[in-house]
């Protein structure tokens, strides 16, 4: 049962122990209700005049035993529940890490910047009682109230009922108090989820927010958030007051019965003066169970709420895994009419082409036009909606995307450093090469010469995505990355983007060297460094609509052509004489021209 509530699938140590840890709850909750049987005996005794100074003593040693019985028990259950629980809980976090490593983009693209950490982090804490805390409690107030109900039962039916008859009429209230409860604590998570993201961008973006001196705006984002997460909490206490209270007052109402009948009985010669006084003192504390459940409502519906939303992750669908053991024979690419979409807006139509192994490919166009979608699609981040796309004439769908990611390299736009040495940073794609290849692949980056330069060298901690680097040795090193990597494809979006015209021209250099070993395709922006390219693809809206080599492509006077006039033109661009505009050389006026 506890396997299903977690989504896990126990092994049969965990369930043995979890049986175990069961059982012992269920004799430590038998217990507990132990020294209401003493008092009544004592009571009865006393009463007969039949008490004696050895039986005092007896029932007295007995209660002992049963406390220490009880004291030790609850340590045995902890010893049993809490390491098991904690290797439940190991479980789930790979088991969820491993799930979530397999969904495919669009599935972050969706959710807030806070939201997934906190389902990481705070939920999965969340969770954590079920296994060593929730579960076998709730089994020992069970048991508690059985055994608990055997012995008022067995005096008096009657005093039996009345002493439980606020049970059934608080069930409605306690449902009640339980919708609450629901209802609370997913505003909470929502305004948690909330504050959790509002931090993240307002760390994260400090140096933009400061820059255009938006510190106080942003921040009071970041201030409405936790003030919607402190009335949230407030409310939850405001509504849940009234539930709580009404609910034990009506539990309670069995007490109030015992004292109106109780003497009724009592006079017709039901009971006993004895069982009378029992009655009145159990009265006082049967309910405690009741109550004690009544407390973990909040955690249970806490532990509901976070599985809920760790649950909701684990059955979103992963890309679908090939479980052929299918490889490539070769390197080339292609896509056979390919058309996909993110949500409802259309991103490619139809495109076909084809990379030859070991040769450079192009993509250029207007921002939006689809480059980065496509290199996204050979990696398999996204799945196509229509259409296959080849490698070696093999379907990428048709191998483990383990194996489809360990054959291509990227070299992304914006580049992710980890707060990790530059040594760790360079082998991310190959833990297993040795210094001398780290910095072989770094010379034909181009970054050797400013590694060496800084205090710790290779050894030299980035901070967190590299923040204390410039945007160029950042790119350089994430290209050192992918060389060292060392596979068959290597897919570069916009890799000379961030570097100066003297860095540009060396990544050019070290791109070069790639050509004879690898299948090479390209975003860019800047045209001149794709003049040699093999094969041009020029996309617009989503569609192929030239392709070729550099000079074919400007003698077709189309989009091509178009673009590279106003990159031509954008190099005679400089500061006015002003200093407050940009314009083109030889022309008047303000403005970018």
């Amino acid at each position: 049962m506890l396997g299903k509530i977690l989504n896990l699938k126990l092994s049969s140590a965990e369930k043995k122990r979890l049986r175990k840890g069961t059982i012992i709850k269920f004799f430590e909750g038998s217990l507990l209700s132990a020294p209401l049987i003493f008092v009544f005996l004592v009571l009865n005794d006393l009463f007969d005049d039949s008490l004696s100074l050895l039986k005092v003593v007896l029932l007295t040693a007995a209660l002992i035993i049963c406390l220490f019985l009880q004291g030790a028990l609850n340590y045995w259950a902890m010893m049993i529940n809490y390491p098991n629980a904690y290797s439940l809980m190991k479980q789930l976090r790979l088991q969820l890490g491993n799930h979530i490593r397999l969904l495919p983009m669009w599935f972050f693209s969706r959710r807030k910047t806070g939201d997934l950490g906190t389902i990481v982090t705070q939920d999965i804490k969340n969770i954590e009682p079920v296994p060593s805390f929730l579960y076998s409690e709730v089994i020992g107030i069970i048991t508690t109230l059985i055994v608990s109900s055997i012995l008022p039962f067995a005096l008096n039916w009657r005093l039996g009922l009345a002493i439980l008859i606020g049970l059934p009429l608080s069930i409605p209230i306690f449902l009640w108090t339980d919708r609450l409860y629901k209802q609370c604590n997913l505003s909470k998570q929502k305004a948690l989820v909330e504050v959790n993201s509002r931090i993240i961008e307002y760390v994260q973006g400090i140096s933009v927010i400061r820059a255009f001196n938006q510190t106080g705006a942003r921040f009071s984002k970041l201030e409405n958030a936790l003030e919607t997460y402190r009335k949230t909490n407030i409310d939850e206490v405001v509504k849940l007051a009234a539930p709580i209270m009404f609910f034990s007052g009506v539990l309670e109402l069995g007490a109030c019965l015992i004292l109106l009948i109780g003497p009724y009985v009592l006079f017709n010669g039901q009971v006993t003066l004895p069982v009378l006084i029992y009655f009145l003192v159990l009265s006082l504390a049967i309910y405690s169970p009741f109550q004690g459940m009544a407390d973990l409502i909040a955690q249970i519906r806490t532990t509901q709420t976070s599985l809920g939303r760790v649950r909701e992750v684990m059955t979103t669908q992963p890309l679908q895994e090939s479980y052929a053991d299918q490889s490539f024979t070769g390197f080339d690419i292609e896509f056979h009419n390919v058309s996909f979409q993110y949500e409802d807006k259309r991103v490619l139509h139809d495109v076909n082409f084809k990379v030859r192994e070991r040769s450079i490919t192009a993509l250029v166009g207007p921002s939006g036009s689809g480059k980065t979608t496509i290199t996204n699609l050979i990696a398999r981040f996204w799945d196509v909606d229509d259409g296959s796309i080849l490698i070696g004439g093999v379907n990428i769908k048709d191998v483990k995307t383990e194996y489809l990611l360990a054959n291509i390299s990227i070299v992304f736009q914006d580049v992710y450093l980890f707060n990790d040495t530059i040594l760790n940073n360079i082998r991310l794609g190959a833990p297993d090469a040795t210094f001398d290849q780290v910095v072989e692949a770094a010379r034909l980056a181009r970054c050797h010469n400013f590694i060496e330069a800084l205090s710790e060298g290779y050894n030299t901690i980035v901070g967190e995505g590299g923040s204390t680097l410039s945007g160029g040795q950042k790119q350089r090193i994430s290209i050192a990355r992918a060389i060292l990597k060392d596979t068959p494809i290597i897919l570069l979006d916009e890799a000379t983007a961030a570097l100066d015209p003297e860095n540009e021209s060396l990544i050019q250099q070290a791109i070069d060297e790639l050509v004879s070993t690898k299948t090479l395709i390209i975003i860019a922006h800047r045209l001149s460094t794709i003049k040699a390219a093999d094969q041009i693809l020029v996309l617009d809206q989503g569609r192929v609509v030239e392709h070729g080599k550099h000079n074919d492509l400007l003698a077709l006077n189309g989009l091509y052509k178009r673009l590279w006039s106003y990159r031509q033109r954008a190099k005679n661009w400089k500061l006015s004489s002003n200093k407050r505009v940009i314009r083109k050389t030889g022309r008047l006026g303000s403005g970018i021209s």
